[in-house]
């Protein structure tokens, strides 16, 4: 695979920082990165028609795209190619020791070189799908508009992909989890508290708001207290499933085996009970979307239907008890919940083995590495003892994950299930990373201080 090295030889690159960035600095440029990217994507293609399909929002929101803009093809490439990276090297395809730095280069500039495939691609799709359309009114050359058009959106992909090279380096955390967590954040708070109307609404700005908590007030003041209790539900089911998702974020499982701690106390090996994270969700979610596409979205396909999301509690106050009666329904109902718990389950036992998580793989690298302060280095012992743990968490973890996203579609939560899923996800790693750097930053100030002593 020289060919991805030679490709990321080519592309601009940040230049890694040359003395220790202090945590204010981090903050401040974490925070330059949303302010370029809130640009990026406030800067319409040239050429773009004005007609922007949104069949794609919820999904785009999951890749921070902003179709139609230079942040159309979003983060969605860096995401790719570094799943594929991990599934590349963990199945042996790819001979890559990243315990190394040596390989750790080599694994950044593949994934670098196969982000910018990933780039050129989606601008294929993005263009050739429809998606993206041309104002043909403009007078030029339709053929030129498209290479107008392409040329665009690869420029837009590059500079993503340089914002998450500098904020991973001078940030708090990498560029995707801030642009994601921005995005999801922003439609969340929208789509609870937004008073105002759509924008192509020709009524008044506040005679019909698109925010949850306003409309059940609207309803309530008009009377229709069946609407807008249905409202107000679907805001308190967004607001537990989150609660529900950064409680499960946090369990973890202690294994029976010894392990040191930094402190230097002896404690249980930690494994954290969503194992495979928000990945199996992840590729239910786009899986769905990508069917229905090929679909066309004919909302009169059984199969678009089904996989469309139940929406139970807007549906019942808008239809009413009657909607939860008809078996149709209720079919649509389990049949959604049974594609995201079985198929996350089956996904995430997947996922393990794929990227090298299974009880053997973790066995050897606890072992082999010297930083790992495991209290005995028999990899046949900690093999075993794993076995017992991972496999049926790897099930429970795909379950749960699935569990969360149907869930939230299911009880028409203000923002996709999956969202609500990544946001609390990357809310963790920030906050994590946000101490790393924290921790980071006193490192020097205490050396000093232990050297005067």
């Amino acid at each position: 695979m020289d060919i991805l090295e030679k490709i990321s030889s080519y592309l601009p690159s940040i230049e890694g920082p040359k003395k220790m960035v202090s945590l204010r600095h981090k903050i401040y440029n974490t925070l330059l990165v949303i302010v370029l990217y809130t640009i990026l994507s406030s800067i319409p293609l040239f050429g773009i028609s004005p007609e922007i399909s949104a069949r794609f929002e919820q999904l785009l929101w999951v890749f921070g795209s902003s179709l139609g803009t230079l942040a159309s093809v979003g983060i969605a490439p860096i995401v790719l190619s570094g799943i594929f990276m991990q599934l590349l090297v963990g199945l042996g395809i790819f001979s890559i020791n990243t315990s190394t730095d040596d390989g750790k280069e080599k694994f950044d500039n593949y994934t670098r070189g196969l982000a910018f495939l990933f780039i050129i691609l989606e601008s294929i799709v993005l263009i050739s799908s429809g998606n993206l359309q041309p104002n043909f009114l403009l007078g030029i050359n339709p053929i030129l508009i498209y290479i107008i058009m392409f040329i665009e959106l690869i420029l837009g992909g590059i500079i993503i992909l340089l914002l998450d090279d500098f904020s991973y380096k001078y940030g708090i955390t990498s560029g995707i989890n801030i642009i994601i967590f921005a995005i999801i954040s922003i439609a969340l708070s929208l789509r609870l508290f937004n008073p105002l109307s759509p924008p192509t609404s020709i009524q008044s700005l506040f005679s019909q708001p698109t925010g949850y908590i306003p409309q059940a007030i609207l309803y309530f003041i008009e009377g229709n207290s069946i609407l807008g209790l249905s409202y107000l539900l679907a805001t308190i089911a967004t607001f537990g499933i989150l609660i529900f998702a950064v409680y499960l974020q946090y369990l973890k499982v202690e294994v029976p085996l010894l392990y040191f701690n930094i402190n230097g106390e002896i404690i249980r090996y930690p494994i954290q009970l969503l194992y495979t994270s928000v990945i199996p969700a992840i590729f239910i979610y786009a899986l769905i979307v990508e069917v229905q596409s090929i679909l066309h979205f004919n909302t009169n396909n059984i199969i678009v239907q089904i996989l469309s999301p139940p929406n139970l509690i807007i549906n019942i106050g808008q239809f009413g008890l009657n909607w939860i009666t008809n078996p149709i329904n209720i079919i649509h109902i389990i049949i959604y919940f049974l594609i995201f718990t079985i198929g996350g389950m089956f996904i995430s036992k997947f996922w393990i083995h794929a990227i090298g998580l299974d009880p053997k793989n973790l066995a050897n690298y606890l072992t082999k590495d010297p930083n790992s302060p495991m209290y005995t280095r028999d990899p046949r012992i900690i093999e075993s003892t794993l076995r017992k743990y991972i496999d049926p968490i790897g099930y429970l973890s795909g379950f749960l994950m699935g569990l969360l996203a149907s869930l939230g579609d299911i009880l028409s939560s203000a923002v996709s299930g999956v969202s609500i899923l990544l946001l609390i996800v990357i809310a963790s790693q920030i906050y994590n990373d946000l101490n790393r750097a924290n921790a980071t930053y006193l490192l020097p100030i205490i050396g000093k201080y232990l050297n005067k002593k």
